[in-house]
């Protein structure tokens, strides 16, 4: 009896522990299905990033190498001055010291539609002592300063024209850009910091590459804290 009751007692034993090995198998097997998923849509997410904003990228890089070089800047800037007829209807407008800020707006849509003068940027002031407007338009391709003359009739014109290379700086840089330039320079900006973390998550789940990409990764964040310690 005794020897039939250890063999019942120890089969309960086995068959709880066989239960609680299954269980465990079958959680592991359940978090590595989630893994796995987690995996698959990090590495969607790690290539649909990158498409839409691959231009950009090299865009950033490569004005970035230019910006730390100024140096290798090419062309010249180019300055043109050019003198346009006052519209009769502008110099009709009344109360001109009063009202300059108004009327400055109608006259730059005018030079906008007639003569492709425009910025992104601008201020404008008046001088009372000489009865002139002065109308401040800057852009990243460069800027343009526009002086009314109301006793002669006269608008004088000085562009200041930038290389394509300084215009692309004044991008990277958000200088004198539109508010459209920002909002793609933004949408860049979180699709690269996507770019980044899958990345991150693909190399971590890679047993693999784990060593050597926690190497890489220490090493480049080391430079870079110390490139910040530098500063101070």
């Amino acid at each position: 009896m005794f020897v039939i009751a250890s063999i019942i007692a120890f089969s309960k034993i086995l068959g709880i522990q066989l239960k609680s090995v299954n269980k465990l198998d079958e959680t592991r097997r359940q978090h590595h299905i989630q893994l796995h998923q987690v995996t698959a849509i990090m590495r969607k997410v790690h290539i649909y990033s990158a498409l839409p904003v691959l231009l950009l990228m090299i865009f950033f890089a490569v004005t970035g190498i230019l910006l730390n070089h100024p140096e290798l800047e090419m062309g010249e800037v180019d300055n043109k001055m050019s003198e346009i007829q006052l519209p009769d209807w502008a110099g009709e407008m009344p109360d001109w010291p009063q009202n300059y800020g108004s009327h400055s707006l109608v006259l730059l849509q005018w030079l906008d539609k007639e003569h492709d003068i425009r910025g992104v940027d601008f201020s404008i002031e008046w001088d009372d002592y000489d009865q002139l407007l002065i109308v401040d338009l800057t852009g990243p391709n460069g800027s343009t300063v526009i002086e009314v003359f109301f006793a002669d009739n006269l608008i004088a014109v000085d562009n200041r024209q930038l290389s394509t290379i300084a215009m692309l700086n004044n991008l990277h840089r958000a200088k004198h850009v539109s508010g459209f330039w920002r909002a793609v320079s933004d949408l860049s900006a979180v699709c690269m910091l996507l770019f980044c973390i899958s990345g991150f998550w693909l190399v971590v789940v890679n047993r693999l590459e784990r060593v050597p990409a926690n190497i890489s990764m220490v090493m480049g964040g080391g430079i870079f804290i110390f490139a910040l310690y530098l500063m101070h």
